[in-house]
Protein backbone atom coordinates (compact mmCIF):
# COMPACT_ATOMS: atom_id res chain seq x y z
CA UNK A 1 0.00 0.00 0.00
CA UNK A 2 2.00 3.16 -1.06
CA UNK A 3 0.18 5.64 1.35
CA UNK A 4 1.22 8.82 2.57
CA UNK A 5 0.55 7.40 6.39
CA UNK A 6 2.31 4.49 5.66
CA UNK A 7 5.20 6.54 4.66
CA UNK A 8 4.66 8.58 7.60
CA UNK A 9 4.71 5.74 10.00
CA UNK A 10 7.90 4.33 8.68
CA UNK A 11 9.49 7.11 9.03
CA UNK A 12 8.22 7.11 12.53
CA UNK A 13 8.73 4.06 13.11
CA UNK A 14 12.93 4.29 12.19
CA UNK A 15 13.52 7.52 13.90
CA UNK A 16 11.38 7.21 17.29
CA UNK A 17 13.96 4.29 18.64
CA UNK A 18 17.40 7.14 18.47
CA UNK A 19 15.02 9.50 19.73
CA UNK A 20 14.10 7.77 22.64
CA UNK A 21 17.62 6.81 23.71
CA UNK A 22 18.24 10.45 23.55
CA UNK A 23 15.55 11.65 25.33
CA UNK A 24 15.59 9.11 27.88
CA UNK A 25 19.25 9.86 28.61
CA UNK A 26 17.94 13.63 28.72
CA UNK A 27 15.20 13.22 31.59
CA UNK A 28 17.57 10.66 33.66
CA UNK A 29 19.81 13.93 34.45
CA UNK A 30 17.46 16.27 34.71
CA UNK A 31 17.14 16.83 38.53
CA UNK A 32 13.43 16.25 39.87
CA UNK A 33 13.99 17.76 43.47
CA UNK A 34 13.91 21.23 41.73
CA UNK A 35 10.37 20.55 40.05
CA UNK A 36 8.88 19.21 43.59
CA UNK A 37 10.87 22.16 44.96
CA UNK A 38 9.04 24.57 42.69
CA UNK A 39 5.54 22.83 43.80
CA UNK A 40 6.60 22.81 47.43
CA UNK A 41 7.09 26.90 46.80
CA UNK A 42 3.69 27.43 45.00
CA UNK A 43 4.25 26.94 41.57
CA UNK A 44 1.53 25.17 40.03
CA UNK A 45 2.42 22.06 37.41
CA UNK A 46 2.56 24.33 34.12
CA UNK A 47 4.57 26.62 35.46
CA UNK A 48 7.13 24.26 36.75
CA UNK A 49 6.87 23.00 33.36
CA UNK A 50 7.54 26.21 31.40
CA UNK A 51 10.04 27.59 34.41
CA UNK A 52 12.07 24.29 35.47
CA UNK A 53 11.83 21.20 33.11
CA UNK A 54 11.84 22.74 29.89
CA UNK A 55 14.87 25.04 30.06
CA UNK A 56 16.25 22.10 31.98
CA UNK A 57 15.64 19.58 28.97
CA UNK A 58 15.69 22.08 26.17
CA UNK A 59 19.32 21.10 24.73
CA UNK A 60 18.11 17.33 25.10
CA UNK A 61 15.07 18.04 23.27
CA UNK A 62 16.47 19.70 20.23
CA UNK A 63 18.97 17.33 19.84
CA UNK A 64 16.29 14.47 19.73
CA UNK A 65 14.29 16.75 17.18
CA UNK A 66 17.36 17.08 14.76
CA UNK A 67 18.45 14.00 15.14
CA UNK A 68 15.26 12.38 14.55
CA UNK A 69 14.37 14.98 11.19
CA UNK A 70 18.14 13.62 9.91
CA UNK A 71 17.20 10.09 10.48
CA UNK A 72 13.82 10.41 8.75
CA UNK A 73 15.58 12.53 5.90
CA UNK A 74 18.15 10.45 4.67
CA UNK A 75 15.98 7.20 5.07
CA UNK A 76 15.28 5.77 1.70
CA UNK A 77 14.12 2.51 2.47
CA UNK A 78 11.10 3.65 3.41
CA UNK A 79 10.23 5.37 0.59
CA UNK A 80 11.55 2.49 -1.58
CA UNK A 81 9.90 -0.41 0.23
CA UNK A 82 6.73 1.16 1.64
CA UNK A 83 6.21 3.65 -1.17
CA UNK A 84 6.32 0.71 -3.50
CA UNK A 85 7.72 3.15 -6.05
CA UNK A 86 4.64 4.70 -6.26
CA UNK A 87 5.59 7.75 -3.44
CA UNK A 88 8.53 9.88 -4.03
CA UNK A 89 10.66 11.77 -1.45
CA UNK A 90 14.03 13.25 -1.64
CA UNK A 91 15.99 10.42 -1.33
CA UNK A 92 14.25 8.49 -3.30
CA UNK A 93 14.26 11.11 -6.43
CA UNK A 94 17.44 11.47 -5.78
CA UNK A 95 17.82 7.65 -5.82
CA UNK A 96 16.27 7.28 -9.24
CA UNK A 97 17.67 10.36 -10.57
CA UNK A 98 21.74 8.81 -9.96
CA UNK A 99 20.09 5.50 -11.48
CA UNK A 100 18.67 6.66 -14.58
CA UNK A 101 20.40 10.19 -15.40
CA UNK A 102 23.30 12.51 -14.05
CA UNK A 103 22.32 16.23 -14.41
CA UNK A 104 23.10 19.54 -12.69
CA UNK A 105 20.01 19.21 -10.73
CA UNK A 106 21.12 16.61 -9.29
CA UNK A 107 24.03 17.68 -8.14
CA UNK A 108 22.87 20.89 -6.98
CA UNK A 109 19.93 18.65 -5.03
CA UNK A 110 22.78 16.68 -3.15
CA UNK A 111 24.65 19.82 -2.44
CA UNK A 112 21.87 21.62 -0.64
CA UNK A 113 21.38 18.11 1.13
CA UNK A 114 24.89 18.12 2.40
CA UNK A 115 24.41 21.41 3.42
CA UNK A 116 21.51 21.30 5.36
CA UNK A 117 22.93 18.23 7.14
CA UNK A 118 26.06 19.48 7.86
CA UNK A 119 24.51 22.63 9.13
CA UNK A 120 22.41 21.13 11.35
CA UNK A 121 25.34 18.63 12.55
CA UNK A 122 27.42 22.16 13.76
CA UNK A 123 24.08 23.14 15.58
CA UNK A 124 24.20 20.02 17.52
Amino acid sequence: MATNLGIVIGHVVIAMPIVFVILLTTFRGHDWALDHAAGTLGANRVQVLRRITLPSVKNGLIAGFVIGFLTSFEELTVALFIGGGIKTTLPKQLWTDILLQVTPTLAAASTVVLCVVSLLFLVL
